[in-house]
């Protein structure tokens, strides 16, 4: 991995030749993940159904519950798991939440606290070098990284795109914007894990390259617009340091 990774769950301790639906899912299901206001929160799996005809896909519905509390009325997330199989590596196809509410009527912000960003880095925990996750962007909660890729920041410095990056899925992006074929549902963010060291550095020039072009692009006079893109330049340089200062050329 070529970024700075904040994993702070027990996950990146197990191994990872299991890598299963059910076994990502039973992974999941209890993970500690620590928030910025210092408090332990665990995830709760509320669904988890085949997606039929698939073979090897869950439908997960997956909650969180505050310390000593029940999880929560509202997800945190709903996707798709995939083992993978067949030359395809395990992935991801989720929809995040950055606001949940709680059993008592409380709505917890779980983006202002870090959890949406700690519920990422247990995905990169979880898919191994080859793999992918995929994040929906059309929900008004994501709609922070919707107003960015139309104004043609680089997918990597978008918000999601960052949360991804950071959690080691620092390959190649894709922007699901147009489905192909009309099968692939709602507009999303992919990010992959490069399967190769090689891979791996080319993936990084790539994103050196894109991110230095976008620098040097001038704001847009509209004062929204303005502040949206020089927000994205400021997370594109944070992203560069990271880059140049990781050292790293194994696969992501």
């Amino acid at each position: 991995m070529a970024a700075k990774h904040h994993q702070t769950t027990k996950l990146s301790t197990m191994t990872a030749h299991k890598t299963s639906a059910g076994e990502i899912t039973r992974r999941l299901d209890g993970a500690e993940i620590h928030g910025t206001d210092a408090r332990l929160y665990r995830l709760a799996i509320m669904e988890s159904k085949p997606v039929r005809p698939r073979s090897g896909w869950l439908h997960l519905t997956i909650a969180i519950m505050p310390p000593g509390g029940q999880p929560s009325r509202t997800p945190l997330m709903m996707g798709i798991v995939s083992g993978g199989g067949r030359g395809v590596m395990p992935w991801f196809e989720c929809r995040l939440y950055p606001t949940v509410e709680l059993v008592d009527g409380r709505v917890l912000e779980v983006r202002s606290i870090g959890l949406e960003a700690e519920f990422v880095n247990l995905l990169g925990a979880l898919i191994p070098p080859g793999g992918h996750v995929m994040i929906e962007y059309e929900t008004p909660g994501q709609s922070e990284t919707h107003k960015e890729l139309l104004l043609r920041v680089p997918p990597v410095a978008t918000y999601l795109g960052s949360l991804m990056f950071r959690a080691g899925f620092c390959g190649e992006f894709k922007d699901w914007y147009i489905s192909e074929g009309g099968h692939e549902g709602p507009r999303k963010l992919q990010a992959n894990k490069s399967p190769s060291s090689s891979a791996s550095r080319e993936a990084l020039r790539n994103h050196t390259r894109e991110l230095n072009a976008f620098l040097d692009r001038p704001l847009p006079e509209s004062p929204d617009d303005n502040a949206a893109v020089a927000q994205a330049k400021a997370r594109a340089r944070d992203l560069l340091r990271e880059i140049s200062g990781s050292g790293k050329t194994r696969s992501s």
